[in-house]
C-alpha cells in the first residue's frame, strides 16, 4: 500500500512538473513572438539615434575606441542614460550625447526618446511642444540629407525630410518623430533632437547637425513634433 501510495504521489509531482515546463514554455513563446528573435532591447533603442564610436584595432592588437564621428566631430565623454535638463524627461528610456567640433568649438547635443506605445508618444509630443513654445520659437522646417553613407544603388540620392526647427538661448536644432523604422511589425517610436549649444543662428549649424543626422540611424520617413504643426 505504501508502495502505491508512492507511486500514485510520485505521478502527481510528474504531472505539476509537465505542467510548469509547458507554462514556462509558453511564456517563452509569447515573449519570443512579442520581441522577435535578436531584436534589440529598450536599452539599446534608447540609444538608437545617438552617433555611436567606432572600436578599432591598434598595431599592437589592443582595442581603441575613435571617438570621431566625421567631418571634424567627435564624441565628448560617453553616452549618457537619462534626459539633459534642457528638454523634460518625456520617457524612461532617454539616452543623449555630446560632441564638440574640433575646428570651430562649437558643442553640439543628440538626445534619443524611445517609446514602445503610440499613445505615450502622443503624450509626449504634446508635454515636449509646450515646453519648446514657453521656452523658445518653433516652426516646421525642411532638411535635405545628401544620401546615407551605407545606402543602396537603387537608394535615392538626396533625402528630404520635415522637422520641427527650435530655437532658443540654450539651444537650437532640429527634432524629428520617427516611427516604426526597424519593422512594421514592431511599436517602436522615437523621438530625435539634434542641436546646438548656446544661442546660435541656426543655419551656420546646419552642415555640422546633418553630419550628425547622417551617422545616426536613418531618418527616412521622419515628421515634426505633432504638437507643434
Amino acid at each position: 500500500m505504501k508502495f502505491r501510495e508512492n507511486d500514485r504521489t510520485g505521478r502527481v509531482a510528474l504531472v505539476l512538473l509537465l505542467i510548469a515546463v509547458g507554462a514556462f514554455g509558453a511564456l517563452l513563446l509569447l515573449d519570443l513572438l512579442t520581441i522577435g528573435p535578436g531584436y534589440p532591447p529598450p536599452e539599446a533603442l534608447q540609444k538608437w539615434y545617438i552617433p555611436q564610436p567606432r572600436y578599432e584595432y591598434a598595431e599592437n592588437g589592443t582595442v581603441v575606441v575613435n571617438r570621431t564621428i566625421g567631418g571634424g566631430i567627435v564624441l565628448l565623454g560617453d553616452i549618457e542614460e537619462g534626459c539633459p535638463s534642457l528638454f523634460p524627461d518625456c520617457s524612461r528610456y532617454c539616452s543623449h550625447a555630446v560632441y564638440l567640433d574640433t575646428v570651430l568649438g562649437d558643442r553640439y547635443l543628440v538626445v534619443n526618446w524611445y517609446f514602445d506605445d503610440d499613445a505615450d508618444l502622443a503624450r509626449a509630443e504634446g508635454n515636449l511642444c509646450s515646453y519648446l513654445r514657453s521656452s523658445g520659437n518653433v516652426a516646421s522646417a525642411g532638411l535635405i540629407l545628401p544620401g546615407e553613407p551605407d545606402r543602396s544603388p537603387d537608394a535615392p540620392i538626396v533625402s528630404p525630410i520635415t522637422v520641427t526647427k527650435y530655437e532658443s538661448e540654450t539651444s537650437s536644432g532640429y527634432f524629428g518623430v520617427v516611427e516604426k523604422p526597424l519593422s512594421p511589425e514592431h511599436d517602436d517610436y522615437f523621438i530625435v533632437y539634434y542641436g546646438v549649444f548656446g544661442p546660435a543662428v541656426l543655419p551656420d549649424h546646419t552642415a555640422a547637425l546633418e553630419e550628425l543626422m547622417l551617422r545616426s540611424y536613418s531618418l527616412r520617413n521622419a515628421r515634426p513634433l505633432a504638437s507643434c504643426t
